[in-house]
């Protein structure tokens, strides 16, 4: 190799150090030999060591999460053993006022009332936010009829709409469910609009090219591709109702785990207040994690197309 005025360039000794393997494109990465004979080195960059990826691995992995929530709560009870405050209780107490409630209290005839009632407006919205959106997805004509009058009552928060609710309804069950319903269907409204609506041009020839009536393009090839899409909207619309339990619990409600929250607060009862915000937590947690369960379960055969075609 020369400079511009013919005069040959030296090698660096860098260079000389280094041995490079070109690749060609679909082949495997490009090795770079270290000086002196040392480990491989993949893309530019030293090997992990197995200590260094195991590391890795944990600090991407839900342990870690767990760990720093373990130091949270280790820290709250040493904090609490140390520094004396009224309205700083320790975990220890909450977990022992969380046990008296939940075996001779009445914590847990609360949260069951919640839950039947978050269960029923469910039953209802699943089949509704289901199919309105994917009808919209899979028709314009549908899509037109609906789209703004959901928009509407989507960007109308459920508790802007509570007084209305309480003056036909009064603060039964009725009301509550009226509540979840308005609150809860929305999510599945749209995750299922954006999944039906996804559906690739591929796949639309494809039925094509079989024949495929209508009705059977919706059920073998735009059904199982917004499925995923369908159970986001679920597990969304499974949060929000837990959310709205407890808000329309505080406001209005007579029984329920909001009532129950703003009882132990009326009573300056911390303890129970607590207790009653780690149980929200904890069944909130698990149903997240229920649903996430069912999604791999049910998507399986997406991830292993993926992966095919990959």
């Amino acid at each position: 190799m020369t400079d511009i005025a013919g005069t040959p360039l030296k090698p660096s000794p860098r260079a000389d150090a280094m041995a490079v393997t070109e690749t060609t494109p679909g082949a495997a990465p490009a090795t770079v030999t270290g000086p002196d004979g040392a480990a491989p080195v993949e893309n530019g960059l030293r090997p992990v060591g197995p200590v260094r990826r195991m590391v890795r691995r944990y600090l991407r992995s839900r342990a870690s999460g767990w760990t720093l929530v373990a130091l949270i709560v280790v820290f709250w009870q040493a904090y609490s053993g140390v520094h004396y405050d009224p309205t700083i209780s320790s975990p220890d107490r909450i977990v022992e006022t969380w046990w008296r409630e939940a075996t001779e209290g009445d914590l847990l005839r609360q949260l069951s009332i919640t839950l039947r009632t978050m269960a029923e407006a469910l039953a209802l919205a699943v089949p509704l936010g289901v199919g309105i959106g994917f009808l919209m997805g899979r028709s314009r004509v549908i899509w037109g009829l609906s789209e703004p009058l959901v928009e509407i009552l989507r960007l109308t928060p459920a508790t802007a709409i509570l007084p209305i609710y309480i003056l036909f309804l009064g603060l039964g069950d009725q009301m509550k469910i009226a509540v979840f319903l308005t609150g809860g269907i929305f999510p599945m409204i749209i995750n299922s609009y954006a999944g039906a609506r996804g559906v690739s041009k591929i796949l639309a020839e494809t039925a094509q090219t079989y024949r495929l009536s209508w009705l059977q393009t919706q059920k073998e090839i735009a059904l199982p591709f917004a499925t995923p899409y369908i159970l986001v909207g679920m597990r969304q619309s499974l949060g929000m109702s837990l959310v709205l339990a407890v808000v329309i619990g505080m406001l209005s409600g007579n029984d329920g785990i909001g009532y129950y929250l703003m009882f132990a607060q009326q009573n300056f009862n911390l303890r129970q207040l607590l207790a009653g915000v780690l149980t929200v937590a904890v069944i909130g947690y698990l149903f997240n994690a229920i649903f996430l369960l069912l999604e791999k379960r049910v998507t399986r055969w997406r991830r292993g197309t993926q992966a095919g075609e990959a």
